[in-house]
């Protein structure tokens, strides 16, 4: 059973100060700000006699660990105001108000309940527990001396504990996940890292020695951190992707989606073996670009999904497949989807017998980036345009049919709390779609049960979203329904 070492700080007011990059006020506040303030409140005054090589394991030991979750309370910006404030680069001038300098306040006002309560979680699995759990009871012990997080008037106290899955379930607050891969600037927030506590004592010597040493603009300023982006449990970063389109008089049928993506996936593999000493992918091309991985696991690793586009959007559209989407994982930096939009155009796809069936152009027609859009905008509403694939047999029971379906929400990597609502159903959605049982689903899936499914986040998320055991070649693709959806036409 999975532990988490959970460090909980409480603001004794209802603003929260700190900036991050570039000035921008910061929400919420960043595992690195909560590690300056724990080392600052192990290290000051005479608690710096009681430091210890025990203690400085324990924080390098932290600086090492994955980002932690982080539980914090509802805020919004408050009204900015401007202060004046002695300018500390200026300390060798003896008046006060001959060194005062402009300083911009955004703070954060923490809504609901107060005094206001943030939990950063990180979690430490089973088989490291004996090794890791002195750690971090020192850790624990050492949250009791936090005094502030933020500026200096954002006073706080803290408690650290350890605690099990089912204790951290109940924290109350927002949840924000990290993402391992840095996608945009979006939701950045700075997070700690092997040898940020030495950048931190070097830092201090630094600002102790500021008036007796000529040290270059920034040399106070921590420097050793990652950054990550954080999102609210239930939201989901963009997803690169490539697109293309057929040429006029060339079509497939949408029932036939699984054989498209198969033909544009063995173009791929093809191409990536041609570039494999140019381009390299996670995991190598055989998982990312092949797909070559154990069926039925839970989790697979990262790779490419080949989606194919069945025309929608007008009450005409005749379900056809036109255009094609090579896909990244959620989270990905897109280089690899811009891998595929140069290395695929103009590509030939050919079918299981070497036939020719297509090329691949860059998208033509006037309504193409429409139709594109429906499946890769942002919005809490989806509808599947093919069925959706489950996990296993629902023994024609909607109740089972309901759990299969979560599970393969958890497959995708969408956590199951931000869905809103969902149904299942066997009658299609939009026009141009038919019943599950018509379309083509490869050989190890043809025992699973399939349904069309409306399902409804909390929050948007982007596209292109595919859900189920085949949401990597076509099957269980949804897009946007609502009434930006009309207009588009095939």
């Amino acid at each position: 059973m999975n532990r988490y070492l959970c460090i909980s700080v409480t603001l004794l007011d209802s603003l929260f100060h700190g900036k991050g990059d570039e000035d921008a006020p910061e929400w919420p506040p960043s595992p690195m700000r909560l590690f300056q303030a724990l080392v600052a409140g192990s290290r000051a005054g005479c608690r710096n006699a009681e430091w210890s090589e025990s203690k400085a394991a324990a924080y390098r030991w932290l600086e090492r660990r994955k980002p932690p979750i982080i539980i914090a309370p509802p805020a919004r910006p408050a009204a900015g105001y401007t202060l004046f404030v002695p300018n500390n680069d200026s300390d060798t001038k003896f008046e006060r108000h001959e060194r005062l300098a402009e300083k911009t306040v955004r703070p954060h006002r923490i809504l609901g309940d107060r005094p206001a309560t943030f939990h950063y979680l990180w979690d430490i699995a089973e088989d490291e527990w004996e090794q890791a759990r002195p750690l971090a009871e020192i850790l624990g012990a050492e949250a009791r001396r936090l005094t502030t997080l933020g500026w200096g008037i954002d006073q706080a106290v803290a408690q650290g504990r350890i605690l099990n899955r089912a204790e951290a379930r109940v924290l109350a607050g927002q949840r924000w996940r990290p993402w391992d891969v840095s996608f945009s600037s979006r939701g950045k927030l700075r997070v700690p890292k092997r040898g940020s506590l030495d950048d931190l004592e070097r830092a201090y010597e630094a600002f102790r020695n500021r008036l007796s040493m000529k040290l270059p603009p920034g040399a106070r300023e921590p420097k050793v951190f990652d950054t990550r982006a954080y999102l609210p449990v239930g939201a989901l970063p963009p997803r690169p992707h490539a697109a293309f389109e057929l040429p006029e008089g060339v079509a497939f049928r949408a029932e036939d989606a699984a054989k498209v993506a198969a033909m544009l996936r063995s173009l791929a593999c093809q191409s990536a073996k041609e570039d494999e000493a140019a381009h390299t992918f996670p995991g190598g091309a055989e998982v990312y670009v092949a797909g070559h991985v154990e069926h039925g696991t839970d989790v697979t690793p990262a790779r490419f999904s080949y989606l194919p586009l069945p025309s929608i959007g007008h009450e005409h559209a005749d379900g056809m497949i036109r255009r094609l989407l090579t896909a990244e994982p959620f989270g990905g930096n897109g280089v690899h989807a811009t891998w595929a939009q140069q290395r695929l155009r103009n590509g030939t796809l050919r079918d299981e017998h070497g036939n020719e069936r297509g090329v691949l152009l860059d998208l033509w027609r006037r309504s193409s980036r429409r139709v594109v859009e429906l499946y890769v905008r942002e919005s809490k509403c989806w509808h599947s345009v093919t069925p959706v694939v489950l996990p296993g047999f629902d023994d024609g029971k909607q109740k089972k049919a309901e759990r299969l379906f979560l599970k393969a929400l958890v497959q995708a990597g969408i956590p199951i709390e931000g869905v809103e609502s969902f149904t299942l159903r066997k009658a299609p959605f939009w026009p141009g779609a038919t019943h599950p049982r018509h379309y083509f689903v490869p050989e190890y899936m043809r025992h699973f049960s399939r349904w069309h499914v409306a399902v409804r986040f909390r929050e948007p998320i982007p596209g292109p979203l595919a859900l189920g055991v085949g949401r990597h070649v076509g099957l269980g693709l949804f897009a946007v329904r609502d009434d930006a959806a009309q207009g588009a036409s095939g």
